[in-house]
């Protein structure tokens, strides 16, 4: 087997490994941006969920502060206060 044997048979191959590694690289681009995409959905519903449960500790406070200060009344009237 002489030298234009062999680079009929290893040139055809390095090509397709090439060209392989570069569609490779390209579709790992494409599932890199789609979960990049995906983890901004998740950290937007996190923040929203956070707002939420923030509004509704700000809620709970208010409802136990308004039963605090009847409760605190109701004693003072029986206490004679």
């Amino acid at each position: 087997m002489d030298w234009a044997q062999v680079l009929a048979i290893v040139l055809p191959v390095m090509f397709a490994i090439i060209i392989g590694i570069f569609y490779n690289n390209r579709r790992i681009d494409d599932l890199r941006s789609d979960m990049n995409l995906r983890f901004s959905d998740v950290n937007q519903r996190f923040t929203e969920l956070h707002q939420t449960m923030g509004q509704n500790f700000t809620n709970l406070n208010q409802q136990i502060r308004e039963m605090r200060t009847m409760l605190m009344e109701f004693l003072k009237k029986e206490v004679g206060l």
